[in-house]
């Protein structure tokens, strides 16, 4: 399993401005999957996010996708907004705790959600065939680490 220090620079992901658009059904935009521009983060190897709608720099709603390869494991963190995170793809395993513990995890599947409390300290890992979540909350958010503690 591939621990990482994952730190998203949010103002480089971003919808195409073609997807901007409203349609002539009363400002509705559609998205399909391929649509999406996943960008991977250099400095969180394993993982790739789009920006489904909105910016997570700043004031108001965002949507985000996330895809994590096989065996990606992100280090304790936490985010200073509450987000509500659903799996689309896979098996994503999911604890809560200062420490990144793999005993801890519990697996979960499509359709499965998780409400995480703003300032949550948790941790992840995507299963053997990787996984593919979507989150959303209320920015402006960030990743903030959190050191262990013994």
């Amino acid at each position: 399993m591939r621990l990482f220090t994952w730190i998203v620079v949010w103002g480089g992901c971003l919808v195409s401005p073609g997807l901007s658009a409203a349609d002539s059904n009363g400002g509705v935009r559609r998205l399909s999957p391929e649509q999406l521009q996943y960008r991977s983060e250099p400095r969180a190897p394993g993982a790739s996010i789009a920006v489904v709608a909105g910016d997570p720099a700043s004031r108001g709603a965002y949507t985000l996708r996330v895809r994590f390869e096989a065996g990606v494991a992100t280090p304790p963190h936490s985010h200073p907004d509450e987000r509500v995170v659903t799996v689309l793809e896979g098996q994503y395993r999911f604890a809560v705790g200062t420490r990144f513990e793999s005993d801890a995890l519990v697996g979960y599947g499509p359709g499965s959600v998780l409400i995480l409390p703003a300032g949550t300290a948790h941790f992840s890992a995507a299963g053997d065939h990787g996984a593919v979540v979507q989150e959303s909350g209320t920015g402006p958010t960030a990743l903030v680490p959190v050191p262990p503690v013994p």
